[in-house]
């Protein structure tokens, strides 16, 4: 019996280094799309990935997976094995029920609509975009309705990036967040904003102060790679090649090192998986929230202090050169805890960049209830832009057009920022009276500590747990957002 086991383990194990290698293929096409695939490449490049998503459907839905995994289900296996399994039969019953066809439609339709963006926001065309665009809302929509059973069918696309979580868990949160943020963006919206002197960083100068902040916490560049993009990203293309991206400029240095504290931070993650079990579904973190934790932990509870820009600057002026002429700590310090409401996502402070979140999860649920369409979004983000932050933009580039993620059809994407945040503040207090100081471990440069709490807590145990359950154990309390409002008020009296 025990050899069955054994042999339907190693036949198990095959199966899923083999999805893991195409993923890992799939990634891959995605990177050099992003980083250097020209746009006469762009149908092309649409035909390769759809072929690949097929593939990896292919491989879960094979007949003989079915029966490896419930002979495996009905054995007497190791919790972390016994782990693997479960996650495997989940995904394999999702695949199950989207036929092929469905999958690659899709997923052609996701990279013809990124290459539409990509043309269409430069120029300010919506009406260009729009088409691409629709076609993906309503692949994503068939999705949903095959996936929902016919209950809430965003709920159906939030499990691909928060197993668990439903719309009605999370417009409490985010109902509580709004009440109290929106007081602290207000209060500051009258206020000159702190900017920071010195051109914008380009080119070597950005992308070797990019390396040196990476390096500086924990990330191994043997084991990885830097490129620019129009919006970072991190991407695993295996264990040993874990890979993230800048923006091919930056305002000034602050923003260059906030954008490399958090892709940096996915990426310890993912270089700290728990290597004995790469290419099973436990060499994953189980969910984005969890995998924001790291990005928002590093960018926010790390990259904002005092302590981390008396620390570095030297490393930065190195970097730099003329570019950190006149900058101090103290500037950077009032600068990177500056609140002010934003037109953009990724330039928002702290407290304004949740409210941000807030409006994208409130029109993705409209979207999926048919109570907004792709001709509405535009009117309705403006509206909402006004309402929630206090600014309306003056052009879709910088309205609805401004990320990525809706153009790759990642719906249910969006509310993992926020969970992110909130998982993030509470790891900081655990942080904070575990290591006897967050800030005083940061003054004296003290990171690998920092990094090995998180390795402890959060990155070597893949998705053995639910992440709930994961970051209660992290941090020893539910999820609350009364440390983020805490932090978020510390911020602002740094500004």
């Amino acid at each position: 019996m025990e050899s069955a086991v054994n042999g339907s383990w190693q036949a198990f194990a095959d199966w899923c280094a083999t999805i893991r290698d195409l993923t890992s293929v799939a990634n891959l096409l995605g990177w050099d799309r992003e980083t250097a695939l020209r746009p006469a490449g762009a149908d092309e490049r649409a035909r390769q990935a759809g072929l690949v998503s097929a593939l990896i459907h292919r491989e879960l839905t094979r007949p003989g997976a079915g029966e490896c995994l419930e002979r495996l289900r009905g054995a007497d296996l190791p919790p972390p094995r016994a782990r693997a399994v479960e996650l495997a039969v989940r995904d394999r019953d999702r695949a199950l029920r989207l036929p092929e066809d469905v999958v690659r439609g899709l997923t052609e339709a996701r990279s013809r609509s990124v290459s539409a963006w990509l043309a269409a926001r430069p120029a300010n065309d919506y009406a260009a975009f729009r088409e691409p665009f629709r076609e993906v809302v309503a692949r994503s929509r068939e999705v949903a309705g095959l996936l929902s059973d016919g209950g809430e069918p965003y709920d159906a696309l939030l499990h691909d990036y928060e197993p668990g979580a439903t719309a009605a868990a999370l417009e409490p949160l985010f109902t509580d967040l709004r009440a109290r943020l929106a007081p602290i963006v207000a209060e500051r919206a009258g206020r000159p904003a702190h900017r920071l002197p010195g051109p914008r960083l380009e080119g070597a100068p950005l992308l070797e102060l990019t390396r040196v902040v990476a390096r500086r916490i924990g990330y191994d560049t043997d084991r990885g790679s830097l490129a620019f993009t129009s919006h970072p990203f991190t991407s695993t293309l295996g264990i040993d090649d874990v890979r993230f991206s800048t923006r091919p400029s930056a305002r000034d240095p602050l923003e260059a090192v906030l954008i490399a504290m958090h892709e940096a931070g996915h990426a310890l993650y993912e270089q700290g998986l728990p290597r004995e079990h790469t290419g099973t579904p436990v060499h994953d973190a189980p969910s984005l929230g969890a995998h924001e934790s790291q990005s928002r932990f590093w960018e926010n509870h790390v990259g904002r202090t005092p302590e981390f820009w008396r620390g570095i600057m030297p490393a930065l002026r190195d970097a730099v050169g003329p570019a950190a002429d006149g900058l101090t700590p103290d500037d950077a310090v009032r600068a990177a805890n500056a609140v002010a409401p934003s037109l953009i996502r990724v330039d928002a402070d702290e407290a304004t960049y949740n409210l941000h979140i807030a409006l994208r999860f409130d029109l993705e649920l409209r979207l999926f209830r048919g109570l907004v369409d792709v001709d509405d979004l535009p009117e309705a983000w403006n509206e909402q832009m006004a309402e929630l932050i206090g600014v309306r933009p003056g052009t879709d580039a910088d309205g609805v057009m401004q990320d990525v993620h809706w153009p790759e059809g990642l719906f249910g994407y969006f509310p993992t920022y926020t969970l992110g945040s909130v998982y993030a503040a509470q790891l900081a207090e655990a942080a904070d009276a575990t290591l006897g100081g967050l800030r005083e471990r940061i003054a004296r440069g003290d990171f690998p500590a920092v990094l090995e709490f998180m390795r402890d807590r959060v990155h070597r145990h893949g998705s053995l747990l639910p992440t709930a359950q994961l970051m209660e154990r992290a941090t020893g309390v539910p999820l609350s957002a009364d440390a983020l409002v805490r932090h978020l008020h510390a911020g602002a009296s740094l500004a």
